[in-house]
């Protein structure tokens, strides 16, 4: 499936902002949304293939409205939701209200996204492909970001789902599924200088090659990358719980080092 234009959120650092520039290399068009105007401005700039330009902050209806909008009036044959967040420490550390954010820019945007992208396409009988940034945090019970975690398992299973489902129309509904990496997300969670060091961190161009590997080959699921591919498999080999105590015992050392 060759692409033309592409919709990415969050593209205004981090994943979003490296897989933009990929995509450019791959000669497509792009339609690029994110919290920071300014920095979006910039990119399409330094681009040049950049035909719209939507800020928008998806914890808001009118955001994602707008965002909605632009994929029935471009109808991009591939559709990138990147554009979350996630709260590093106690959940009730934080207002409820915070925590419901989460969910609303991890779970309820990317619902909507995917369902508007994946019908304007079904509409046109096009086909294409709607690519979500889950995590490898999807796979784990994760004390400290439990909420975060939740909203990823959410991402994962419904499109994996939802995959099935518009396969037979030629839309493919992909998971990838980075680890950490270091980008604006680990500063806005609170964990940004941890990630740094810590071996397992990535860089997200190389991130972002790997989704782009993962949209030619249409592949339904990708942990990215070898490391945390293996980190699972030792995981699972031991008690569920057992493993989340011991990652509990190591955050609480961390947040107490931070503190």
């Amino acid at each position: 499936m060759k692409h033309q234009t592409a919709l990415v959120t969050g593209a205004s650092s981090g994943i979003g902002e490296a897989l933009c520039r990929r995509l450019a290399r791959e000669g497509l068009k792009l339609i690029i949304s994110g919290r920071n105007k300014d920095k979006l401005t910039e990119l399409s700039v330094e681009l040049g293939c950049v035909i719209k330009i939507i800020p928008a902050d998806l914890l808001l209806l009118e955001g994602r409205e707008e965002v909605i909008a632009s994929i029935h009036s471009f109808i991009p044959d591939l559709v990138v939701n990147n554009a979350g967040f996630g709260l590093y420490g106690e959940a009730l550390s934080y207002t409820t209200e915070e925590e419901v954010g989460i969910l609303e820019v991890n779970c309820r945007a990317v619902l909507e996204l995917t369902l508007e992208a994946a019908r304007s396409l079904k509409e046109k009988q096009l086909t294409g492909v709607v690519l979500n940034v889950s995590s490898v945090a999807a796979y784990m019970i994760f004390p400290y970001s439990a909420v975060y975690c939740a909203s990823k398992a959410f991402v994962s299973s419904f499109s994996q789902s939802f995959d099935l489902e518009m396969e037979p129309y030629g839309i493919r509904v992909l998971s990838a599924n980075p680890g950490m990496v270091s980008t604006d997300f680990s500063r806005r969670a609170g964990s940004e200088e941890e990630n740094q060091k810590n071996p397992l961190s990535m860089d997200a161009n190389s991130v972002a090659d790997d989704i782009w590997k993962q949209i030619v080959k249409q592949k339904p699921l990708q942990v990215i990358d070898w490391k945390y591919r293996v980190l699972l498999f030792v995981t699972n080999i031991f008690p569920t719980r057992w493993v989340a105590k011991m990652l509990k015992r190591r955050i609480q050392k961390r947040l107490n080092r931070d503190t």
